[in-house]
């Protein structure tokens, strides 16, 4: 009776029997195949990814090399095998292949896991080298890349630039000598042809006192021609400096207006001055100022046939400004947008009826810049034009 199934003492324990054979049997049948197969799939991933990792190195076009502790090569890629044809690298000392290396402690290196970069020629070509230590694994890796044709960049910027360099001393030296040369017997003919006509101003002719005012304006004409090709020269090579000080503008202006007067006087024209800034002072680059504002009363003088030509000299709100305007002949709107660019006039050619190159305003525009200013014109063909000049 008490192994009877009734009895439930009995009943349990084959009850718990059979749950215990069935959770074995499936741990055994199930669980651990399972199991198996997951770590056995995670073993093929990790060998693939290794596979894969040691196939990028080795389709690396760069060199790739692992060395140990001791300095020897332990594994090189393709790339890397190519850098020692002559004899296999396995074995050999990192040292051989890159006598730069000799400098660094390869141990310290591996133990701290620093990375460093190094600069070496094989053969004709030059690689930077990066090593990188991997202290979990105490091994150490080399990674490199040819760097030749940026080596080669380097040295044709450094030779261009020592060319440049050289360019610009013959530059300076060119501008300073033409300037001596030319400008020195100008000065010359100027002071020679002066005193000619002044010790023979008894015995000459109309005529030829006329001669003597040609050779002098021609003089003139010479010596503006030079100033501008030289300073534009320096404009746009950085050859020009300013240095800013306190000017009287009305001072300048009268000086001008007495170098142009008689001109002015030849060609019958009324010219004015009114300064409505009470005398006042500003600051800027004194010859940049003189020579901007000579330009344009040359121009002025120059395009005006008959009528006038006033300068007049204010402020506007912050602003210093001087506007010169004149009656002359104007400014088409075609040509307005080209009016300083160099080299350029409204009537090109050896037939032009006025003389010039077409630097004047392009050389004042730059000069201006220079100084923080700035110029503006309004202009109307035929019926004249205003130059304003605008200081900060």
């Amino acid at each position: 009776m008490f192994i009877s199934l009734n009895n439930p003492v009995v009943l349990s324990f084959l009850l718990m029997t059979v749950i215990l054979s069935l959770t074995y049997i499936y741990y055994k049948y199930v669980i651990i195949p399972m199991k198996k197969k997951h770590f056995e799939e995670e073993e093929n991933i990790r060998l693939q990814h290794a596979k894969l990792m040691a196939m990028f190195a080795e389709l690396d076009p760069s060199p790739v090399f692992r060395f140990d502790l001791s300095g020897d090569i332990v594994l090189a890629n393709k790339a890397g095998h190519n850098l020692l044809a002559s004899k296999p690298l396995s074995g050999e000392k990192i040292y051989t292949l890159l006598p730069e290396l000799t400098s660094i402690n390869l141990t310290k290196c591996i133990n701290d896991g620093e990375q460093l970069q190094i600069t070496s020629s094989v053969g004709e070509t030059t690689y930077q080298f990066t090593v990188c230590g991997l202290p979990h694994f105490k091994i150490g890796q080399i990674y490199g890349r040819d760097i030749s044709a940026l080596v080669a960049a380097r040295i044709k910027l450094e030779s261009a630039l020592k060319k440049s360099e050289e360019a610009e001393q013959l530059k300076s030296y060119f501008l300073s000598q033409l300037s001596h040369e030319i400008r020195t017997p100008m000065v010359g003919l100027s002071g020679f042809g002066g005193f000619l006509k002044e010790s023979l101003s008894d015995i000459l002719t109309d005529e030829q006192k006329g001669w003597f005012l040609h050779l002098d304006n021609a003089t003139k004409r010479l010596n503006r021609t030079m100033d501008l090709f030289i300073n534009m020269a320096q404009v746009l090579t950085g050859g020009v400096a300013v240095y800013p000080v306190n000017i009287n503008p009305k001072k300048e202006i009268e000086t001008i207006l007495r170098n142009y007067a008689p001109l002015i006087e030849e060609k019958k024209l009324i010219c004015s001055y009114e300064d409505l800034t009470g005398n006042a002072v500003f600051k800027t680059d004194q010859y940049s100022f003189n020579l901007v504002l000579q330009n344009l009363i040359d121009n002025a003088v120059k395009f005006t046939k008959s009528g006038s030509i006033k300068i007049t000299t204010y402020f506007n709100e912050t602003k210093f400004r001087i506007d010169v305007t004149d009656t002359g002949i104007g400014i088409s709107s075609e040509y307005l947008t080209k009016i300083f660019t160099p080299f350029t006039q409204e009537v090109m050619g050896y037939s032009r009826p006025y003389e010039g190159n077409g630097l004047g305003l392009a050389l004042a525009k730059s000069l201006l810049a220079l100084n923080n200013a700035w110029i503006e014109v309004k202009t109307e063909k035929g019926k004249g034009s205003t130059f304003s000049l605008i200081f900060n």
